[in-house]
């Protein structure tokens, strides 16, 4: 008897190499690197700046992750509230050191 799962054309040991391969991660759209003046730059296609909800003249904010980088527009909001957080740290930092414990 064959075994239903198994792919047609493929021998034992080629499945199970495929098998043990992580998956492909999903590409999105490539951008090149530029020269603009003297440093380098990517510019962003209008798509991805109206999904950002920024236009010229707009700060982007960048952060790392696992996978990479990731790009979010600005907020000014929450700029204000982890300075806030900043300063409530540093004002309570002996109280939150003994609830550290």
């Amino acid at each position: 008897m064959e075994d239903k799962n198994k792919n047609k054309g493929v021998s034992d040991t080629e499945q199970a190499e495929f098998q043990d391969r992580p998956a492909p991660r999903p590409r999105g759209r490539t951008l090149k690197v530029r020269r603009i003046g003297n440093s380098l730059g990517v510019v962003l296609p209008k798509e991805i700046l109206a999904k950002l909800g920024v236009g010229e003249g707009d700060e982007v904010s960048v952060s790392d992750t696992p996978d990479g980088v990731a790009l979010r527009g600005f907020d000014d909001r929450i700029q204000e509230q982890i300075e806030a957080a900043r300063r409530a740290m540093k004002r309570y930092r002996n109280a939150l050191r003994e609830l550290a414990k």
